[in-house]
C-alpha cells in the first residue's frame, strides 16, 4: 500500500552534500574555539539536532564545556553552514525534483525533516526552490519541536498537519541511523535508509529499517510500487 506522506532528510538524502559540508562545519567551529575532538570522523551525530550533536562530539572526546560555550560553537556553526549554502552551488540528487513532483501527482503528501536549524533550512530550501516549485508540501527543522531525532516529533508534527492519524501511512527516508530511528520511533509503515548519502549499507543494516536502498531510483520504484 502506498503511503499517504513521505517524509525526507535534506543533506544526504535529497540534497546532495559529498563535499562533507555539514562536517567541515562542525569541525571548524570546534577548532575555533581552541579545542579539538580528535576524530574527524563524526558522521555517527548527523541527523541529530546540531546543538546535540555538538554535546556528543565534546562529551565523546572527554571536553567538558559550559552551556554558553557550546551555544558560542552551536552559533558559529550556523554561521559557516548558512555563508556556505548562500554562497556555494547547491543541488539535489539526480532525481529528486522528479520523485517529488510524482508522488504528488499520486496524492501522496512529500514533506522534510533535518536536524538543521530552521534558518540554515531555509537558506537551502529558498536555493532549491522545491517550495516555490511546489513540489514539496511542508518543511519542518527539529528546533521547531520540542525534541529532534531520534524523537518521533518532527514526524508527529507533519502528522497533524496533514491530518493522518496512524503514523503506519507514513513512510520515512534518510542516510543516518537517526533517520532510521526516528522512523522506527514514529511507527513509520516503512523507513527506508539510502546508501548514496553518509553512510554504507553494512552501517544502516545495523540499525531499525524496513527497507535499504542505492539510489533515487530504487526510491522511486519502492514508494511507487
Amino acid at each position: 500500500m502506498k503511503p499517504k506522506l513521505v517524509v525526507f532528510d535534506i543533506a544526504g538524502t535529497t540534497l546532495n552534500d559529498r563535499e562533507d559540508t555539514v562536517s567541515s562545519a562542525f569541525l571548524q567551529a570546534i577548532q575555533e574555539q581552541e579545542l579539538t575532538i580528535g576524530d574527524n570522523d563524526i558522521r555517527w551525530v548527523m541527523g541529530y539536532r546540531k546543538i546535540e550533536a555538538i554535546e556528543m562530539l565534546l562529551e565523546a572526546a572527554g571536553i567538558a564545556v559550559s552551556k554558553e560555550k557550546i551555544e558560542q560553537i552551536h552559533n558559529r556553526f550556523i554561521e559557516i553552514l548558512n555563508q556556505h549554502y548562500r554562497q556555494a552551488t547547491i543541488r539535489e540528487y539526480d532525481g529528486i525534483s522528479a520523485l517529488f513532483s510524482e508522488l504528488r501527482q499520486e496524492g501522496i503528501r512529500v514533506a522534510l525533516d533535518t536536524g538543521f536549524s530552521a534558518a540554515t533550512t531555509s537558506v537551502i530550501t529558498d536555493r532549491l526552490g522545491w517550495l516555490r516549485d511546489g513540489l514539496v508540501d511542508a518543511i519542518i527543522s527539529s528546533d521547531q519541536v520540542g525534541q529532534g531525532r531520534p524523537h518521533p516529533d518532527m514526524i508527529q508534527a507533519l502528522m497533524q498537519q496533514f491530518h493522518i492519524q496512524n503514523p503506519i501511512d507514513v513512510a520515512k527516508v534518510g542516510d543516518t541511523p537517526s533517520d532510521l530511528l526516528e522512523g522506527k520511533n514514529s511507527g513509520c509503515g516503512m523507513t527506508i535508509g539510502v546508501t548514496y548519502g553518509t553512510h554504507t549499507r553494512e552501517e544502516l543494516e545495523q540499525h531499525p529499517h524496513d527497507h535499504i536502498v542505492s539510489s533515487v531510483d530504487e526510491l522511486k520504484s519502492l514508494l511507487l510500487r
